[in-house]
Order: C-alpha cells, then structure tokens, then sequence
C-alpha cells in the first residue's frame, strides 16, 4: 500500500488542481460554469479528505456521487464537452486508485485475520498441551500414590524401605 500512496497522492492532487483551473475559468467561452465548478470542488475536497484519512470505501463513493454531478453538469450544459473529458480521466484515474487501495487494504485485513487466528490456534494448542501435561502429571502421582498405598514396604519410586 506504501507503493500506491505516492501515486494515489498525486491523483487526487491532480484532480483537485484540474478542478481548482476549471473554477478559475472566466473566459469566453466558458468551459465550465462557476456553481458547477464549485459543486464539482466540494465533492472533490471530501474525497481528499477522506482518502487522506484512509477511508477508502467513502472515498469511492464521494468519488461516485462526483461523477454522477459531472454527468448532471454536462447534460445540462454547464460544461464543455472536452473539460467534462478532461475531469472524467482525473476521476477514472483516482477510481482506479482507490480501488487498488481498498483492495490492498482488505488484502492486508484478511493478512492480519490469519495471523490472528493462526495466534489463537497455537495459543490454544499450546494450552491444550500444557492442560495434557498436567493430567498426565496427576495421572502419575495416583498411579505412584495408589502404588504405596497397595505395598506399604515401598515408597513411590519402587525402592524397598526395608533396605
């Protein structure tokens, strides 16, 4: 995940950055409305944001909704046909970040699920051969017990007392 992190970083900068350029267009022709520009950069601040807190699942679905008003927006005129292509790429590109990440991420839970369980078994099976122990243990002084108590010449390693 360490890898994808530079990567995922500029996406999203770069996404931010072509939202920002586009807000910031005031020429003629407009290529893309200021309302839509700014409805588009709020919904990219929250995917920032909770790609940067590492919440990639709510990231993916902001980045959904993102594109579902780009769709709006262009439909309804407010953007050039060339601009909503350019914003559509920067957000495939961060889609296709953040599904490696959110991929990576259950990769690594699922890692850590095992190693848990593969804990808990050898805690277990550790415990279990330690309770066996101590049975056998017990099992061991009755036998030595029930010895002495049957021939009371002996003591319990067998040795005659009488010696």
């Amino acid at each position: 995940m360490t890898r994808l992190r530079p990567r995922f970083t500029l996406a999203l900068a770069a996404l931010s950055l072509s939202a920002v350029l586009l807000a910031g267009c005031a020429g003629t022709p407009v290529a893309l409305e200021q309302p839509a520009a700014q409805q588009l950069q709020n919904g990219i601040t929250e995917v920032t944001t909770s790609a940067a807190a590492g919440d990639f699942t709510v990231a993916q679905a902001q980045l959904d909704s993102v594109q579902d008003q780009l769709r709006t927006i262009a439909a309804s005129g407010q953007v050039t046909a060339q601009r909503a292509s350019e914003i559509q790429a920067a957000i495939s590109l961060v889609s296709s970040d953040l599904t490696s990440a959110i991929d990576a991420a259950d990769a690594e839970a699922a890692a850590q699920a095992a190693a848990q369980a593969e804990a808990q078994a050898a805690a277990d099976a550790q415990a279990a051969a330690a309770k066996q122990a101590e049975a056998a243990k017990q099992a061991e002084a009755a036998k030595q017990a029930e010895n002495a108590r049957q021939d009371p010449g002996k003591d319990c390693k067998g040795k005659d007392c009488n010696d």
